[in-house]
């Protein structure tokens, strides 16, 4: 099991992935296991939900030769070949977006640092006291659970938002909207991206 710093896995999943794993042990048409996201935003109370953020990604993967990560260990592949993988109902909780207002603008800025000139960034995220949600393209309320391990730092939480944050995520455009609801009403995500493929 591959787990970045900043993700956690729900206690309530580990019986269904413990079964998983050993059911595809031996499958050798089978080389890793695909879970789904939540992706936590601004606070433990948000999700963000739209195109702009990967839904799946392998974190289950068998010790086979060859096995590497790929581009920044989102995902991994063998030899350059995609794995084959089995998509399990389970979720890994991703908290990396989890911060107040400063620290979620540093965190852009930081990372866009990689990609843009300061020119750009200057631009498009100035510095200032507070944060506005565009990156994060749609925010829903989060109604579940957090893993037991996440409880203590939840708790020392020091930062509450007044406004609902789900009202203060921007518009998309066109294409993007047609995009999303052609997801949220039939669970497609066309012209998604995938690093792996799915064989069962």
């Amino acid at each position: 099991i591959y787990i970045q710093g900043d993700e956690a896995i729900h206690e309530d999943y580990l019986p269904l992935i413990k079964k998983e794993m050993e059911m595809e042990l031996k499958n050798r048409q089978v080389e890793a296991l695909l879970l789904n996201y939540k992706h936590f935003y601004a606070s433990y109370d948000y999700l963000a939900e739209s195109r702009r953020w990967y839904r799946r990604e392998v974190r289950i993967i068998k010790n086979l030769p060859g096995v590497h990560s790929y581009r920044d260990a989102q995902g991994f592949r063998i030899n350059d070949r995609k794995l084959k993988v089995k998509l399990i109902d389970a979720y890994i909780y991703h908290y990396g977006w989890v911060k107040p207002p400063k620290g979620l603008q540093g965190k852009v800025r930081n990372f866009n640092q990689f990609y843009q000139t300061e020119e750009w960034i200057e631009e498009n995220y100035p510095v200032q006291e507070t944060f506005d949600m565009h990156n994060a393209d749609r925010l829903v309320h989060f109604k579940g659970t957090h893993p037991a391990v996440m409880a203590n730092r939840i708790k020392a939480a020091n930062w509450k938002f007044e406004k609902d944050l789900t009202k203060e995520t921007p518009k998309m455009n066109f294409r993007r909207k047609l995009l999303q609801k052609i997801e949220d009403l039939t669970g497609l995500r066309l012209f998604e991206y995938r690093n792996y493929k799915i064989v069962k």
